[in-house]
């Protein structure tokens, strides 16, 4: 454990090199090796999921009995790959190719990392909700095709529009706007990736009911929303939800009907909401 920490710590502070032209082969190259933070952190999040999911082998079950469960589960493991595998490299490539600062002080990597989860969790709210609206739910579909049973992959089984507008652009304009150094953005990116996770765990769901503090999500808070659809947005750290409400008071329209076969009644039993779903 030590040496890993020593060869991350080395590894983090070393000097950047020269940027890659956007769009050349060597850019693409750097992308996809080792020597690109977001690669190393695809393949990490790509293990955590599997070893999380070896944790969550019921629900596994039970989404693969129900009609059309295999191929929504294979699809979603396709889009885990997919996003964090394919997409997510060059777009980690491109932050740190035009908006990577020399290393900070501890205290400066302190403020910047929850900077840039604060500004993700924003980010995210918003584009969450937006995508919790008629126009733009075609985004937003199959990741709550994962209703009653939830698995760790269904962190990542979002559409490719999805993954690039919510999951990504928030880091982005972060780091455009923040310029953070090496470790501050790797810290970061690394706890928001860990909380998905975590919130999609559905085995933490009462211990984090209990032990998570009010300021954040919980994996409770998080199955809630993708049963109901029209509460607890906020996602993957901090409750925007929460903190909205302590200025405007609970949205009137918290929990309410929304118009897609997606959504769980409080009163059905899980045989009742098959994973082939279509609109109403």
């Amino acid at each position: 454990m030590s040496m890993t920490y020593e060869f991350m710590a080395v590894r983090l502070n070393a000097e950047a090199a020269p940027p890659a032209e956007l769009g050349s082969l060597e850019f693409f190259q750097r992308a996809y090796s080792f020597s690109n933070d977001g690669f190393v952190m695809s393949l990490l999040t790509l293990a955590l999921t599997l070893a999380l999911e070896l944790l969550s082998l019921d629900s596994l079950r039970a989404i693969l009995k129900r009609k059309g469960g295999t191929k929504l589960y294979l699809q979603g493991v396709a889009f885990n790959i997919v996003n964090n595998a394919v997409f997510g490299p060059p777009l980690y490539e491109l932050v740190s190719n035009k908006w990577m600062s020399a290393p900070f002080s501890a205290v400066g990597r302190v403020a910047m990392v929850f900077a840039i989860i604060l500004g993700h969790s924003i980010g995210y709210y918003c584009a969450h909700r937006w995508m919790h609206t008629r126009p733009m739910y075609w985004a937003h579909r199959f990741h709550h095709r994962f209703n009653v049973f939830v698995v760790p992959v269904t962190a990542n089984a979002v559409s490719v529009a999805e993954y690039a507008i919510a999951y990504m652009l928030p880091f982005i304009v972060g780091a455009h706007l923040l310029h953070p150094d090496r470790v501050s953005m790797w810290l970061a990116v690394g706890v928001v990736s860990l909380n998905n996770l975590l919130i999609h765990t559905p085995k933490l769901a009462d211990a984090s009911a209990q032990m998570v503090p009010w300021l954040f999500v919980s994996t409770a808070d998080h199955l809630e929303h993708h049963k109901r659809l029209t509460s607890h947005y906020a996602a993957p750290t901090i409750s925007i939800d929460r903190l909205l409400a302590c200025v405007f008071g609970k949205p009137s329209g918290w929990n309410a009907e929304f118009d897609a076969a997606e959504q769980v009644s409080d009163k059905a039993t899980p045989e009742a909401y098959p994973v082939e779903s279509k609109d109403k």
